[in-house]
């Protein structure tokens, strides 16, 4: 909400056309004596006369606001003034600047509204649609007040709105099964072995182990202590990896076609809303070139707004100056890890190796667009296919050392991924006797 805005009226410009029309005929007829002139003239001095006497005693008092100030993409927003001291006001015309994310109604962002004499204060709104996530200003919003005959004018320029469109999670969804657990809060129980009620297996004692741990029968046959050990009671971690290094491609809104960084910002929002609504602890990390941005992990619809907050605040930056800052962040343990890259940039490419050389379940999702042109120049056209040879490379390169790579296609695109884990959870280890 913005601070009232009190200012005083001022002549328009056709009220000055009618002051000099109306004094130069009346003066011109008086002078050489022409009767038409007068009859012209005599109007436009009545006019003018007229409006003086009716000019608005004081100036018009405005208080704007947006509200609500945070939406999802498609929503809309409404800009509303509230306007007192009217007497004297014949009508309001409000007028939006056009913005690139920002749809108003009517499109040209004119509104007006007329004022019944004696009628306050009055209310204008402008309703505004936005279509694209991240932080987006509103405004400056010229508020113009107009006197009887157009003959004076109250002028306020109301800015500094900023509005927050939380990215519209894309539709998915994941069929394939993963571990249960009874009495959790999630759905899917850690696959990391720790203090717990669920058996994981028997092995061999250890210094710091409980005694009411040890299995004794096991233990009496053996001739060694041997304990039982147990996952921890706590739910699965999906750790979500967010590349926003760079974006490719034309972005045309939540109604056309998206960009890579739309695609990964919708993507992360809406994995990250299929594992809260399950119950399931999910934590974010933004790879981006200037500051460390991430979220710790947690459960709840709370947390899910945390994380579409921080989505919305993406902005593109190319340098990798920032990431190398990143690059030694402890990687959550036995979290499962989940990358959204358009794997352009090498950095994110290492990146997900590293953390796959730490033992942890790595997936990486790869949100390219199809038809992507990188310039009308040749140069640069065939300086674009070679990184793109080089790319599908790297991709190959790490498949190899046991990454999946999949395309992000909404729903069931993380199935073969999932049904891995539980493939991997349930096979035959190796064991020292």
């Amino acid at each position: 909400m913005t601070t009232p805005v009190n200012r005083s009226w001022g002549a328009s410009p056709a009220h000055l056309r009618a002051v000099v029309a109306g004094v130069l005929g009346v003066a011109a007829a008086l002078l050489f004596r022409v009767p038409s002139l007068l009859v012209l003239a005599t109007p436009f001095a009545l006019v003018a006369t007229w409006s003086a006497a009716t000019r608005p005693p004081a100036g018009l008092t405005l208080v704007g606001q947006v509200g609500p100030a945070s939406v999802r993409e498609g929503e809309a927003t409404t800009w509303t003034g509230h306007l007192t001291d009217t007497a004297g006001v014949d009508h309001i015309v409000v007028l939006a600047r056009q913005r690139t994310w920002l749809e108003t109604r009517p499109p040209s962002g004119v509104v007006t509204a007329g004022l019944n004499k004696g009628a306050e204060p009055t209310t204008i709104d402008v309703p505004m649609r936005v279509t694209h996530w991240g932080r987006q200003d509103v405004g400056p919003i010229t508020v113009v007040g107009v006197s009887d005959w157009g003959a004076f004018r109250w002028t306020a320029l109301d800015s500094s709105y900023r509005v927050t469109a939380l990215p519209l999670p894309a539709s998915f969804d994941a069929a394939a099964p993963m571990h249960r657990a009874d009495g959790l809060v999630g759905l899917n129980r850690s696959a990391q072995p720790g203090d717990g009620s669920e058996f994981a297996g028997i092995r061999p004692f250890q210094s710091g182990d409980r005694l009411r741990r040890i299995n004794w029968p096991r233990s009496v046959r053996s001739d060694e202590l041997h304990v039982t050990s147990t996952y921890a009671d706590q739910d699965t971690h999906v750790a979500l990896f967010v590349d926003a290094l760079a974006d490719f491609g034309e972005s045309g809104g939540i109604d056309g076609a998206s960009s890579s960084l739309d695609t990964t910002v919708r993507a992360a929002g809406a994995i990250a809303e299929h594992f809260l609504l399950r119950g399931d602890r999910v934590s974010l990390r933004i790879l981006d070139a200037r500051f460390q941005t991430s979220v710790p992990p947690a459960s709840g619809r709370r947390h899910l707004r945390r994380i579409l907050d921080v989505l919305a605040t993406i902005e593109t930056n190319n340098s990798v100056r920032g990431l190398a800052r990143q690059s030694n962040a402890a990687v959550p343990s036995g979290a499962m890890v989940i990358m959204l890259s358009p794997l352009i940039s090498p950095a994110a490419l290492e990146r997900a190796t590293t953390v796959a050389s730490h033992g942890l379940s790595v997936a990486v999702i790869d949100t390219l667009p199809d038809d992507v042109q990188a310039s009308d120049d040749a140069t640069t056209e065939l300086a674009w296919r070679i990184r793109l040879l080089e790319r599908h490379r790297e991709v190959r390169a790490m498949q190899r050392l046991g990454v999946p790579v999949v395309a992000w296609q909404g729903a069931g695109s993380l199935d073969p991924f999932l049904r891995e884990i539980v493939r991997r959870a349930t096979a035959p280890r190796l064991t020292r006797r």
